[in-house]
């Protein structure tokens, strides 16, 4: 990456994290272009250089982080399975998973929050419930307990769950912290991690 690029991506980054900021004060649909350029010291011109408008520049910040976690996603499913298994650690792009998520915490937090984009966390849930979904059509369906598209649901909310708690929390877990975590409960189940079956 030259010099150019890395000063696009810089001043990238300042557009959406002041974004982040502005979505959680005033809200998504109260935020200005005039309040964005002002608070990030840029003029509009240098805006309307990357994005159409307050939309794009959402649209594309989304699109951004789901691409990323997709990419992450990919490593996991080919993850050795038999690392989920107990005193195992969890495969490496868990905690890869979650140092995104931390770096791109302010949009996160602002996007999934109350004043955010309704619709995001749409997005996010399809991600993962594909993601899922793969993984559970390698096994056998008349093995399982429940109607598949139930534990889908389950296991989704589960995650965005704990991943929203987490993030909300400040990040008090570190990424390696968090992969354990999610990896423990996903293989124990929630009774097992809490302590109430064996």
């Amino acid at each position: 990456m030259n010099q150019g690029d890395r000063r696009i991506q810089r001043t990238k980054k300042l557009i959406r994290n002041t974004f982040a900021e502005l979505i959680e004060e005033k809200g998504l649909h109260h935020v200005t272009i005039k309040d964005l350029t002002e608070r990030a010291d840029i003029n509009r011109g240098t805006f309307y250089l990357h994005y159409l408008d307050k939309y794009d520049l959402l649209e594309q910040s989304e699109d951004e982080l789901l691409h990323g976690i997709k990419m992450i996603a990919q490593e996991l499913d080919n993850a050795n399975r038999e690392n989920l298994q107990n005193g195992q650690e969890p495969p490496p792009a868990g905690e890869k998973y979650f140092s995104f998520l931390q770096e791109n915490g302010l949009f996160v937090k602002a996007i999934l929050g109350p004043k955010g984009d309704p619709g995001f966390q749409t997005k996010m849930k399809a991600l993962i419930a594909n993601q899922i979904k793969g993984r559970l059509l390698s096994g056998n369906p008349e093995n399982m307990p429940v109607p598949q598209e139930y534990l889908i649901a389950y296991l989704v909310s589960a995650h965005l769950g704990v991943v929203q708690h987490w993030i909300e929390g400040g990040f008090k877990k570190t990424p390696k912290e968090m992969a354990r975590i999610i990896s423990n409960m996903n293989f124990y189940g929630p009774l097992a991690a809490g302590g109430l079956k064996d």
